[in-house]
């Protein structure tokens, strides 16, 4: 059983992740931590508890951790998710509250006392990790690894012509974590972009009436609106969850090794430079980065384990 921390933004992407892993038996979620991204922290951390509430885990606890980028201004991505983050749903709060502690130093007490067994998922702005790297580094380079939703390689970027908003909205950040010497995947726009959760694939959700699949669908129409207002993409993409989908199933994901170093001012802020190889770094290289993804793989693993009585269902709406 891999063991995690979910370092996490909701965001209706992050929403969906965090469902996926709590339904997903082969994963230990050892605590959420929760950062400013998609929206800023006191409503992010009010949609983690929800969606930990809605996958039955009320096991889980919920860790808030920083407000603001390390230097940059702070802007949101209300535009991509709405004003509460989860598609303007405003649903009522939880009965669950997040723990007193804080998120950073929950991350470093798990990973002290657990040395090269917790993996760190992180699926926001890396602001937390490069508070705790900066903290404590020593207790940092014990994380077994680094797996980020982030940056992108060949893919235009969605903040600007080549940054994606994870790196853009902290790229100070993005930079501590990718010096730091931890071993790193990042997985970028250039195989999320693929993951394209289809009005097929939504509409069988839909037809699931259940709670959970409403909650999905509900959450998930405020996105396929932004999408096709702003792309012409007919459903919506759902980045993080593929995250999630890599760790159950490595398979799905084909990556390269490269060296990333991430600008951090001027036009180009927020960029990740992919060197393949590290032909332009005297053959360093510190990250996977991934370029290759199944995506008919990843759905039915993502529908499956959230809907694991309907399989049927899903594979006929998948053609397998």
């Amino acid at each position: 059983m891999k063991r995690i921390i979910l370092d996490v933004d909701p965001g209706i992407d992050d929403s969906l992740a965090i469902l996926f892993a709590l339904k997903s038996k082969e994963l230990n979620v050892e605590g959420i931590t929760v950062v400013s991204g998609n929206v800023e922290l006191h409503q992010a951390t009010e949609n983690a508890l929800k969606a930990v509430h809605m996958s039955g885990r009320n096991d889980i606890k919920v860790y808030k951790g920083e407000s603001l980028p390390l230097k940059k201004e702070y802007i949101d991505a209300t535009d991509t998710h709405g004003e509460d983050g989860i598609g303007e749903n405003f649903f009522s709060k939880t009965p669950l509250k997040h723990e007193s502690e804080y998120a950073i130093d929950f991350m470093l007490n798990t990973i002290k006392n657990n040395p090269k067994e917790i993996t760190i998922v992180a699926l926001g702005p890396l602001t937390n990790l490069a508070v705790a790297i900066q903290k404590d580094p020593e207790v940092m380079k014990q994380v077994k690894e680094v797996i980020l939703m982030g940056g992108t390689a060949k893919h235009q970027g969605n903040c600007s012509q080549v940054a994606e908003y994870n790196f853009w909205v902290d790229p100070d950040a993005a930079k501590i974590v990718f010096d730091s010497g931890i071993d790193i995947t990042m997985v970028g726009l250039d195989v999320t972009h693929k993951v394209v959760f289809t009005p097929n694939l939504r509409e069988v959700v839909n037809q699931f009436k259940t709670d959970l699949s409403k909650y999905i669908v509900d959450i998930t129409r405020f996105y396929v609106d932004f999408h096709w207002e702003q792309e012409r993409t007919i459903g919506c993409v759902i980045n993080d969850p593929l995250v999630i989908g890599m760790l159950l199933d490595p398979t799905i994901i084909k990556s390269r090794k490269a060296n990333v170093d991430i600008v951090t001012d001027g036009i180009a802020i927020g960029q990740s430079l992919v060197d393949f190889g590290g032909v332009w770094s005297n053959g360093k290289c510190n990250a996977k980065v991934c370029m290759e993804v199944d995506e008919k793989r990843f759905f039915e693993l993502f529908l499956k384990k959230l809907f694991p009585e309907f399989s049927e269902d899903i594979e006929l709406a998948l053609n397998i």
